[in-house]
């Protein structure tokens, strides 16, 4: 008990940062929770290139790709995760979201010395995940070139591909902020 009659905590002033980790071609991956505008199930997002959720255009991030790592069959843990930073929004596919963790600062672990070239542009360090290690990803790198010559184009220029959710957002998993 402390002074004031008060359990006394073990309460850290230390700068904390929350992760969400999924999986993507057998590695578990960390987006900054921040950076995370939601998760759509497939039923939701559908097949389209660009996913439109309360007026926010989302185009599809081929992540697995640009890290050259298997493409994971779709399953029903299969989740699109909305990402948002500094004005360029973007969608990623990943096999399974694992959880939500919340850590010091000092908690995320520089990337090891074989992180010597373009790939420390991808990751910010990793973080230890369950019995693992989970690669915390850069989000401005991942969104690199999301919308690039888009600017305030309207969803005609983007054709057939755009999915607009407006007829179920109950469907939606998480919470997308309104404008």
């Amino acid at each position: 008990m402390s002074l004031s009659g008060q359990r006394a905590g073990s309460t850290s002033l230390a700068p904390t940062s929350r992760f969400l980790v999924g999986t993507m071609g057998g590695r578990s991956l960390a987006f900054e929770a921040d950076s995370v505008q939601g998760l759509l199930t497939l039923e939701v997002a559908g097949e389209a290139e660009v996913v439109t959720v309360q007026g926010v255009a989302y185009e599809t991030v081929d992540l697995a790709d640009r890290l050259a790592l298997s493409s994971d069959e779709d399953g029903p843990d299969t989740r699109i995760v909305l990402l948002s930073q500094g004005g360029l929004q973007g969608s990623i596919r990943v096999a399974q979201m694992r959880g939500l963790m919340e850590l010091e600062q000092s908690q995320v672990l520089p990337l090891p010395r074989q992180f010597q070239g373009e790939e420390q542009t991808w990751y910010r360090g990793m973080i230890l995940f369950e019995e693992g290690v989970a690669l915390v990803l850069n989000t401005a790198w991942v969104l690199q070139g999301a919308g690039a010559g888009h600017g305030t184009a309207s969803l005609e220029w983007q054709g057939g591909t755009t999915r607009l959710l407006t007829v179920r957002p109950e469907l939606a998993i998480g919470k997308v902020e309104e404008c």
